[in-house]
C-alpha cells in the first residue's frame, strides 16, 4: 500500500465514485478503501428474546468523562445514574475529540474524515448512511431532537429523520428560542413558549416525549430517537435556583473537587485503587492564550488565584453543574414517560458525551465578543453568569477537573480529549448483571453495526445510485450479550492531533510534536511516555496510523485543500472518464449563487461557471465515445474553453474569475448540496473518473 502512486491511488478512489482531496496547486485526489467490519444483515446473536427494540440514544456536548455521579462527580445525576445502576457502563469508549466530527462518526459509522467532517466545517458526505436513513428503511419511525451541528444546509430531514426539532447550528443560547431553534418539517406542529419560560434543555424533553408519542400511534413499529442535548456546551445557562445549589460546592476550588473525584472513582472502581492525581494538566497553545500569557503553562493552584478571580470562577463552574442537573432532570421525564406508557423495559437507550470537557481558551474561560480579553465579573454583576444576558465559558481549569483523572481536554487525542462515558441500559436484553462495567474498548463509530444488528437493518452498499463507504465500526452487542469482541486497532486524528490504540498500547501526539508512547492498562492517565525506551513498538504503530490515515480520507494540516481558493485565480480543470451512463457530475465546487462543475448530459460534456447566480456554459455539440478526457480552462478575463481529447469543442464568456469564494466544497461524482449547473443535485455520474486535477492560478 505505501508503495502506491498517488495516480493508483487517485484510480482506485476514483472507481468507486468516492470524493477526494484535491488542493488548489496541481494535486491529484488519493485515497483507498478503508479498513471494514462485516456487519450482519439480520440479528445473528440472541437478543433476549425482546424482539426489535425501541431506541433512545442520548448525547451530551461538552460533558467530561467525570462530571456524572456514577462516575465520580459531585454533580446531581440521579436520573442517568439509574440506567447506570441497572445497565452497563464502559469505562474506555472514544469519541473523536470534538462536536461536529464525534456526531458524523456516530451518525454514519465513518471516521469522521470520511463522513465528511475532518473538522467543525463541512457536510455529511453523499457516500455515507445515517443510523435513521438505515433504521427507516428497517421499518423504524425515527426522529430527532437537539443539536445537529452538520451543516444547516443539508438537515436532518434531509437525512432520514421524519421528525426534528432542535438547533442546527453549533452553539446558542439556551434562553432565546428565535432564531436559535428549529422545527422540521416546517409545517408540523410546534409548541408555544410564553415569554421567559423557553429553556432549551426542557424544550428538548417536550419535544422528545411528543415524537415518541407521535411513533406508539402505528402499532408494532418500533423507533429511533436521537436526543442531542446542547447541554453543558458554552454559553453557560442554567436556572438560578439550580446554579445556587452549586456554588458553596465549587468555591472549595478544583483542587479539591478533582481529588474528591478521584476518590469517588476508585470507591465505584473505575480506576485503580493505587492511581495518584496528575499534576494540573498543561494549557496547549491556542489563538486566545499566546495573547493572555497561558500558552503551554498548566493550570494554576486554586489558592494561587485572588479571591474576586475564584469566586467568578466558582459560579461559571455552578452555572456549568447546574446545566448538567438540569439534562439529568430532562432524561428522567423521558425515561418516567417511557415508563408511564410501558415502553421502558424494551427501549435500548444509551447516553455519552460527543468528547471531553472543553478548556476554551484558558484558566479563566471567555465572555462573548472578549476576544483575548479575560472578563471578571464582581459583585452585583457575578449573579448574571448563567443568566440569558451572559455569555461565558468555565476555562481550563474545570475542563481539567471534570476529565478526572485524565489528561487534557476537548480538540486533543490524549485520554481528557477522546475518553466518554457511555452507558448501556436495555431491561429486556441487556444480558450483563445491572450495574457492571466493561474496560473492552470501544468508538462512536460502533453505533452503526451495532444498532444495524440489534435492528435487523441492512447496511447498503448504495444511497441515491452512489457507493456507501464501509463502516470502521463493529457491533457492540457480544458485550451486551455479556461476551466480548474481536481485537481491533482503534484510530483517531482531529486538527494534527493524532492517536492510535493497539490492545493495551497506544500511541499519541499533540500536533507538531513527537509521538508519546503509553501503556495504558499500567498508566491509564498517560504520565510515563516510553516511546525512547520501544522504538520499535512507536514505528510498528506510527505505520499502522499512517496506512489508516491514507485509507481513511486523513489529511493533517491541509484539510482546506478540499475547497480550492479560487478568488482573483484563472482555473484548469483535467481528468479522464469513462462513464458508464450518460448524464451525471464529473466534479464540481460551489453552489447555485457561484461556483464551476464539469458533467456530462445525455453523454454531451458541459463546463460551466455560475457567478451570483448566473450561469455560464461551454457545452460540446456531441458526445464522445469510450474513454475521453476532458480540459476545461476559465481566465482571467472570463474566457472559458472546453476540449475533449486535446481539442478545443466549445467556448463561453464569463465575467471574469470569482470575486467571492465558493461555499460548497469540491466534490468528485457528484454535486453536493446545491447545484451548480442545469441540473438537480447530487447528479451522480456512474463511471471512472481519474487523474482529476484543479489548478487555481
Amino acid at each position: 500500500m505505501k508503495t502506491q502512486s498517488a495516480i493508483q491511488r487517485a484510480q482506485k478512489m476514483m472507481a468507486l465514485g468516492m470524493a477526494g482531496l484535491l488542493s488548489a496547486s496541481s494535486c491529484s485526489a488519493q485515497t483507498t478503501p478503508p479498513a471494514t467490519h462485516a456487519i450482519p444483515t439480520t440479528p445473528t446473536m440472541a437478543i433476549a428474546n425482546a424482539g426489535r427494540p425501541n431506541v433512545l440514544l442520548i448525547l451530551a456536548d461538552d460533558l467530561g468523562w467525570s462530571d456524572l455521579s456514577c462516575y465520580g462527580g459531585e454533580i446531581k445525576t440521579p436520573n442517568i445514574d439509574a440506567l447506570a445502576a441497572n445497565g452497563l457502563k464502559f469505562t474506555q469508549c472514544y469519541n473523536s475529540a470534538r462536536c461536529s466530527p464525534s456526531r458524523a462518526s456516530l451518525l454514519t459509522g465513518l471516521a469522521p474524515h470520511q463522513a465528511g467532517f475532518p473538522n467543525l466545517s463541512g457536510t455529511l458526505s453523499n457516500h455515507s448512511v445515517t443510523l435513521a436513513e438505515v433504521l427507516d428503511t428497517a421499518g423504524y419511525s425515527t426522529s430527532m431532537v437537539g443539536k445537529w451541528h452538520l451543516n444547516e444546509r443539508n438537515t436532518p430531514v434531509d437525512r432520514g429523520f421524519q421528525e426534528y426539532y432542535g438547533m442546527l447550528g453549533g452553539f446558542n443560547s439556551y434562553w432565546q428560542e428565535n432564531p436559535f431553534y428549529t422545527r422540521l418539517p416546517a409545517e408540523h406542529s410546534k409548541h408555544a413558549y410564553k415569554p421567559g419560560e423557553f429553556y432549551s434543555t426542557n424544550a428538548f424533553a417536550d419535544y422528545s416525549i411528543d415524537f415518541i408519542t407521535q411513533a406508539e400511534r402505528t402499532p408494532n413499529k418500533p423507533w429511533f430517537q436521537y436526543l442531542a442535548f446542547n447541554a453543558p456546551h458554552f454559553p453557560l445557562h442554567a436556572p438560578e435556583k439550580d446554579i445556587e445549589k452549586y456554588e458553596p460546592i465549587y468555591a472549595q476550588g478544583w483542587d479539591k473537587i478533582r481529588a474528591g473525584r478521584l476518590a469517588r472513582q476508585k470507591q465505584l472502581g473505575l480506576v485503580p485503587k493505587n492511581l495518584t492525581l496528575t499534576p494540573r494538566s498543561v494549557v496547549p497553545k491556542n489563538w486566545v492564550n499566546v495573547q493572555t500569557g497561558w500558552a503551554d503553562k498548566d493550570n494554576p493552584a486554586w489558592d494561587s488565584l485572588p479571591t474576586d478571580r475564584r469566586a467568578d470562577l466558582a459560579r461559571r463552574m455552578a452555572v456549568y453543574a447546574a446545566a448538567v442537573d438540569k439534562m439529568d432532570q430532562s432524561v428522567g421525564r423521558v425515561v418516567t414517560y417511557l415508563k408511564k406508557t410501558n415502553q421502558y423495559d424494551n427501549t435500548l437507550i444509551f447516553f455519552l458525551s460527543d468528547n471531553g470537557a472543553c478548556a476554551e481558551w484558558d484558566p479563566y474561560g471567555f465572555d462573548q465578543n472578549s476576544g483575548p480579553k479575560n472578563i471578571l465579573h464582581t459583585g452585583d454583576d457575578l449573579k448574571k453568569v448563567g443568566s440569558p444576558d451572559s455569555y461565558v465559558s468555565y476555562g481550563s481549569g474545570w475542563a481539567n477537573t471534570c476529565n478526572t483523572p485524565w489528561r487534557l481536554y476537548k480538540h486533543y487525542a490524549h485520554e481528557g480529549g477522546i475518553r466518554t462515558p457511555l452507558i448501556v441500559h436495555w431491561p429486556k436484553g441487556l444480558k450483563t448483571k445491572p450495574g457492571s462495567m466493561t474496560t473492552q474498548p470501544a468508538m462512536v463509530a460502533d453505533f452503526m453495526p451495532t444498532l444495524v444488528q440489534i435492528c435487523g437493518g441492512t447496511y447498503p452498499t448504495e444511497r441515491n445510485g452512489l457507493s456507501i463507504m464501509p463502516t470502521q465500526g463493529a457491533s457492540l452487542l457480544p458485550i451486551i450479550n455479556g461476551g466480548k469482541i474481536a481485537p481491533r486497532n482503534l484510530y483517531m486524528e482531529h486538527e494534527g492531533n493524532r492517536m492510535v490504540r493497539e490492545g493495551d498500547w497506544k500511541l499519541v501526539d499533540l500536533e507538531g510534536k513527537p509521538w508519546e508512547l503509553y501503556n495504558v492498562a499500567d498508566d491509564p492517565t498517560e504520565m510515563h511516555d516510553l516511546a525512547v525506551a520501544d522504538p520499535k513498538r512507536v514505528e510498528k504503530l506510527s505505520a499502522d496510523w499512517e496506512i489508516w490515515a491514507e485509507n481513511s480520507n486523513v489529511k493533517p494540516k491541509v484539510s482546506q485543500s478540499q475547497n480550492p481558493q479560487l478568488v482573483g485565480k484563472a482555473l484548469t480543470i483535467t481528468c479522464k472518464v469513462t462513464p458508464q451512463s450518460p448524464d451525471g457530475v464529473i466534479l464540481a465546487q460551489g453552489g447555485d449563487q457561484r461556483g464551476y462543475a464539469l458533467y456530462i448530459s445525455e453523454g454531451k460534456p458541459i463546463f460551466v461557471v455560475r457567478q451570483q447566480g448566473q450561469l455560464y456554459t461551454a457545452a460540446a455539440p456531441t458526445a464522445p465515445t469510450g474513454p475521453f478526457s476532458l480540459e476545461a480552462h476559465l481566465q482571467k478575463d472570463g474566457a472559458m474553453t472546453l476540449a475533449i481529447n486535446g481539442t478545443i469543442v466549445a467556448n463561453g464568456k464569463a465575467p471574469g474569475v470569482f470575486t467571492v469564494q465558493p461555499k460548497d466544497e469540491l466534490s468528485i461524482g457528484e454535486d453536493v448540496l446545491s447545484a451548480v449547473g442545469d441540473y438537480k443535485a447530487p447528479y451522480p455520474l456512474k463511471g471512472k473518473i481519474e487523474d482529476a486535477k484543479v489548478v487555481a492560478q
